[in-house]
């Protein structure tokens, strides 16, 4: 047996230099292996310090600490380095497939057919259910019966129209007796300008009918932006209406109102635009209309001085067009239609084509069918059930791609965009990485505190299963080749600052952050590669229950100083 431990084959030094009286000697020791003695060993870890300093390497880290000794005290420094250097935010989420569908029939009814099962794989266009169309064909029909008489409606008022003008164009009354044609002589001979008043009634005609169908369709547009705009710009229940000062978080819902307004405000103006252009098209034809009813009126009043004949002469009472008393504001009985009137019967039209669409489109929706080939994840809907349109009859969750679902906070969606990537670890699982596609505009109200919704990309397969949960951490900053020093290092009291040790003493110096990450935070300003910052002063007290100041950030780590630990045991 060897005379002290460290004299075995596997603690071999040189005993030349080795006195154990002789504190001066232990400082002397040459280390040749150093490995941990064997069970019932005497020997004591200990840190073997050559000189005035020993370094340590923290295991997993990479990153070389030391052991100073400066005339004011003992230090533990890190050496300024150039490195990447990555903050990250740690989110929880969900798994789903990204191709996930809910599907309903958008239209209500009773259910005469499910043709799937919970599992069944399926192609694109597969039909899944039938619902009862005998009332949604009756719809359709309906539809088709209204529009035919609006259309005659409106053909109706414009040839009441045209026969006024045709009046008036001939002269007003018939050539003698009673005749009802008119104009004397020979009724198929048009004059010249019978044919120029009627080919101007018939643009003018044409003219208000479509800017009429062009009016309606500009208000369906407003109307539809005016729902997007109310969407975009509600305030969640139990909040505050937006502010000018709106928190800068709040910005991506705030960008979307504000394009939603100024969608509205288009919209609108091109109503306007619309409705002037339906005014002056009614003003040209009330004109043409109100100039055609004076011609007849004038030429129906007999002379002055003159007498009625018994034979009938003069303007016919019996005249089909009923065009007497008739004018462009319109007028009793069946008289001429007004301008007004055909721009009533062009809108009741368009109403009546709106109201065919929607009814053919219903009657389609009969047949619910798969958007794409997938697998059926469930069915909640059976034969002789009723369900209204948005009822979730089937899903579907397609063969692509995975996501990931989170939340972020009103204070960390600002950090977040799109392209972002992360890495996502479901339960159980490997860790795959993720990229951020999309970020709810709109906060979700239902919890206390509102949030957004992200959905996040993953590449390659996942084998975690629907709904099931995952860990998310999202690098929202990145620093590449920057001089970065332990996060610990870096005081935030007052301004920004590191202790450089400088000739053996720590000298406080302002620095400029960048990013900071978990244990390293990168340095814009300040530093210098290879200088030295104090992460902890070994010869500070360790905090007490009625003291808690330290010299320096991060004193007390690693396990605790060890010069504290030798006073804590000197007192003790």
């Amino acid at each position: 047996m060897p005379d002290e431990p460290w004299q075995g084959r596997r603690h071999r030094c040189d005993r030349r230099h080795h006195d154990r009286g002789d504190p001066a000697g232990r400082r002397r020791v040459r280390v040749r292996r150093v490995r941990r003695p064997r069970s019932g060993s005497l020997v004591k870890r200990r840190l073997l310090v050559a000189s005035t300093a020993a370094a340590v390497v923290v295991a997993g880290g990479g990153v070389a600490y030391a052991q100073a000794q400066g005339p004011s005290g003992a230090y533990r420094t890190a050496t300024v380095t150039v490195g990447d250097v990555d903050r990250t935010l740690t989110l929880s989420g969900t798994i789903a497939a990204s191709s996930r569908q809910d599907l309903s029939f958008g239209v209500a009814g009773a259910v005469t057919k499910v043709g799937v099962e919970v599992g069944d794989v399926v192609k694109a266009g597969t039909v899944l259910a039938t619902l009862d169309d005998a009332d949604l064909k009756t719809a359709v029909t309906k539809a088709r019966a209204t529009l035919a008489k609006a259309q005659a409606q409106l053909a109706s008022d414009q040839s009441s129209q045209s026969s006024t003008v045709t009046t008036a164009a001939t002269g007003g009354s018939g050539s003698t007796g009673s005749s009802k044609q008119p104009s004397s002589g020979s009724s198929s001979t048009v004059s010249p300008r019978l044919k120029a008043a009627l080919a101007a009634l018939k643009q003018q005609q044409g003219a208000v009918t479509a800017a009429q169908t062009e009016a309606t369709t500009a208000i369906a547009a407003a109307k539809t932006a005016l729902a997007a705009q109310s969407d975009a710009c509600k305030t969640p229940d139990g909040t505050d209406p937006p502010s000018d000062a709106a928190d800068p978080a709040s910005s991506g819902g705030s960008d979307a109102c504000t394009t939603a307004l100024d969608a509205v405000q288009a919209a609108q103006d091109v109503v306007a635009a619309k409705q002037d252009t339906l005014q002056a098209a009614l003003g040209a034809l009330a004109k043409t209309l109100g100039a055609a009813v004076t011609e007849i009126q004038k030429s129906s009043t007999p002379a002055p001085g003159s007498s009625s004949s018994p034979s009938g002469s003069g303007t016919s009472e019996s005249r089909s067009t009923g065009s007497s008393g008739a004018g462009a504001g319109g007028g009793s009985g069946g008289g001429t239609a007004t301008a007004a009137t055909l721009a009533q019967d062009q809108a009741a039209i368009d109403t009546a084509k709106a109201a065919l669409t929607e009814a053919k489109r219903n009657r389609d929706a009969a047949d619910l069918t798969a958007p794409f080939g997938g697998k059926i994840l469930s069915v909640s809907a059976a034969k002789g059930d009723s369900v209204s349109a948005d009822d979730v009859v089937a899903v579907i969750v397609g063969t692509g791609g995975t996501t990931a679902k989170t939340t972020v906070t009103a204070a960390q969606v600002a950090d977040v965009k799109k392209g972002q990537t992360a890495s996502v670890s479901p339960a159980g699982g490997k860790p795959v990485t993720g990229t951020v596609t999309s970020i709810g505009l709109l906060p979700d109200s239902s919890t206390d505190s509102a949030t957004y919704p992200v959905t996040l990309d993953l590449r390659g397969s996942v084998a975690a299963p629907e709904g099931s949960t995952a860990s998310i951490a999202l690098v929202i900053g990145t620093a590449k080749n920057a001089l970065t020093v332990p996060s610990s290092a870096v005081s935030t009291t007052g301004r920004t600052t590191v202790s450089v040790l400088t000739d053996g003493n720590p000298v406080r110096t302002a620095v400029t952050v960048g990013v900071v990450g978990p244990t390293r935070t990168s340095i814009t300003q300040g530093l210098t590669k290879g200088q030295e910052v104090v992460i902890a002063d070994l010869d500070a007290a360790l905090p007490s229950g009625d003291s808690t100041t330290t010299r320096f950030p991060g004193a007390g780590g690693f396990g605790g100083a060890p010069g504290a630990r030798r006073q804590q045991r000197a007192a003790g």
